[in-house]
């Protein structure tokens, strides 16, 4: 695959690789485009999140809190089949129908971002 390869689908401009994936970080699928059929195409990117309003369906990572240093990234995965495209995350999926409102897309970064913990469990984390 080409670094930072684009796509464009019914939802807008999708790119794939564009950030790099720091040594540290497990990627659970590497970020691809594959082309199943002539309508039929799977993209896995760490690069961009898709929002309806409020509903956000993007790139997850997730640090054990336990271990630390256990890094792990579930790419954003959006299939597009004919006249539908869904969206998935590592918690949920939404459908988007030809005719329906269009979704926003915006950029993603790889970053952790603390969570507070409260009431704190002494897992050590901070």
């Amino acid at each position: 695959m080409k670094k930072n390869e684009k796509i464009r689908t019914p939802l807008g401009i999708i790119s794939v690789f564009k950030n790099e994936i720091p040594e540290r970080y497990h990627c659970v699928v590497e970020p691809e485009i594959l082309r199943i059929s002539e309508t039929h195409i799977r993209i896995l990117t760490i690069d961009q999140a898709v929002s309806w309003g409020e509903e956000v369906y993007s790139p997850r990572l997730h640090q054990n809190c336990m271990n630390p240093e256990n890094i792990t990234l579930y790419p954003l995965e959006i299939e597009w089949n004919g006249d539908k495209v869904t969206v998935s995350d590592y918690y949920g999926m939404k459908k988007w129908i030809t005719g329906e409102k269009l979704p926003e897309i915006q950029d993603w970064n790889l970053k952790l971002k603390k969570l507070r913990c409260n009431p704190c469990r002494n897992c050590g984390r901070c």
